[in-house]
């Protein structure tokens, strides 16, 4: 019962997070024109793109985000399934352990992931223009996220 709980509970959320996945990208592309460059602060870094350099950084964000969103809904369903470890009338100690572990190599698969598309970036970019990003990036570090819910 508990096994056959995980795995509808697993694939109702994959097949949610591939949705909302999809309608999150379409929904993005449309709001923000679709790519970079569309930011009309003339300080900001993406203001002085060429249209050949947008052309490789769109590609390059669109190569990101299809290895990032699988991770992302995997990660959704880890969570999910520690929830259900830690709910379950015996939680097994070792159980929530491994599974926090398989948590952390998703986490740490996204931040890697994250790093090489930050460096791709850099690639294209000229010297000036790697000043703005790099300060844009260092901001961000510090800054942290802006949709950090509470509970």
């Amino acid at each position: 019962m508990k096994y056959l709980m995980i795995t509808i509970l697993t694939s109702a959320l994959m097949t949610t997070g591939v949705g909302f996945t999809s309608q999150a990208m379409a929904k993005q592309a449309g709001h923000h024109g679709g790519g970079y460059g569309q930011h009309h602060d003339g300080s900001h870094w993406k203001a002085t793109l060429s249209d050949e350099q947008r052309t490789k950084l769109d590609q390059l964000k669109l190569d990101y985000k299809k290895k990032k969103y699988p991770i992302k809904a995997k990660l959704k369903v880890a969570k999910v399934e520690l929830a259900l470890l830690m709910t379950s009338d015996s939680p097994s100690q070792s159980d929530i352990d491994k599974k926090i572990e398989s948590i952390l190599k998703l986490k740490s698969e996204k931040m890697r992931l994250k790093a090489a598309h930050k460096i791709g970036v850099r690639k294209i970019l000229t010297a000036e223009q790697r000043v703005k990003f790099d300060m844009h990036v260092l901001a961000k570090a510090f800054k942290g996220k802006h949709h950090r819910r509470h509970h």
